[in-house]
């Protein structure tokens, strides 16, 4: 069985103060209590899955307008296709587990008795999570490793030494991410198994998006001037890592698979190269980045003077907020 360490630094916080003191927060708290779910009977598992159907939207999936894999014979596109999903589902399957485990620190590491009680809810949350991705996936396929980008992202916000860059990593933009991508899925999947497994996912996700937000919208501006510098520049650099600049292409961990249905990655790379640099390829897809956690970090303000044009850089459209000192 595998098991990678890192080594975190964390500060735990008591607090012998339990009356409230953000209300939104106790009350995203009290929905959170009435909206938990079992990963094991609240899904209908009875459902088979259709493995030579579209497990993912094929309208977003924009692999498919490439000529390499046009050209790949039936039974090697449904195939790609099953291992692709399958591929794609693990990936969010790391990622319940990396909040699964900063959701842990977060119930240590804030301040306020309203942001752990509601941090504790999460934890069960990401825990369902975590069981019903790996249930879904392991009848689809296999679960396949994580994708290296991911898990350094997943392991900067584990090893952050500020819990603000924890709730922002976590909170705004991985949880934004997931909640976009479900939405995603959950419009445009053909498996009703898989339809109902996101549907209950995403309405998790968006009450973890709403944590992020409520609390670092008040927390970000108390900061000190340094401290949100970091902040600021921990987030562009999250999201520079998992988007890269315009027209960055590769396989990545996918390689393995595409060469396993005969497609020649040299040749497969040429072309989708040549497609990402086009702007109207690339804006006529949707993107969770610039239609979820963009927006969101612009709400909370932290993308600012300082980091708007490294947003743009990546091809977003953003303003900037005036950098703000605590």
């Amino acid at each position: 069985m595998a098991i990678e360490q890192i080594v975190t630094e964390l500060t735990t916080l008591w607090r012998f103060d339990y009356e409230p003191k953000i209300k939104a927060l106790r009350d995203l708290y009290e929905v959170a209590k009435k909206d938990q779910w079992n990963a094991a009977s609240d899904v209908p598992w009875d459902l088979e899955i259709d493995a030579e159907g579209d497990i993912l939207d094929p309208s977003q999936d924009r692999m498919r307008d490439f000529d390499f894999i046009k050209a790949l014979p039936e039974d090697k596109r449904i195939e790609l296709a099953r291992r692709r999903a399958a591929w794609t589902l693990s990936q969010f399957l790391h990622g319940e587990q990396g909040a699964l485990l900063c959701c842990g620190q977060l119930v240590e590491a804030v301040p306020d008795m309203d942001g752990k009680l509601y941090a504790a809810t999460q934890v069960i949350d990401e825990a369902r999570h975590v069981e019903v991705f790996h249930r879904y996936i392991k009848r689809l396929d296999r679960v396949y490793p994580i994708d290296p980008t991911l898990q350094a992202v997943l392991n900067q916000i584990l090893q952050a030494d500020l819990w603000q860059m924890k709730c922002v990593g976590m909170q705004v933009i991985v949880e934004s991410l997931a909640m976009g991508s479900f939405k995603l899925m959950k419009t445009g999947s053909r498996d009703p198994l898989l339809r109902k497994i996101v549907e209950l996912t995403a309405h998790d996700e968006a009450r973890h998006v709403s944590y992020g937000l409520i609390y670092m919208k008040d927390e970000l501006p108390r900061m000190p001037e340094a401290d949100r510098d970091r902040v600021e520049d921990f987030a562009i650099a999250a999201v520079e890592a998992m988007v890269g600049p315009p027209g960055r292409a590769g396989m990545g961990s996918q390689a393995g698979i595409y060469q396993g249905v005969g497609i020649d990655p040299e040749a497969a790379m040429r072309e989708i190269r040549e497609k990402l640099a086009d702007p109207e390829f690339r804006a006529g897809r949707p993107s969770p980045f610039r239609d979820h956690v963009v927006p969101q970090l612009e709400r909370i303000g932290l993308i600012t003077e300082r980091t708007a044009a490294k947003y743009r850089a990546l091809g977003f459209e953003v303003g900037a907020a005036p950098a703000t000192a605590g």
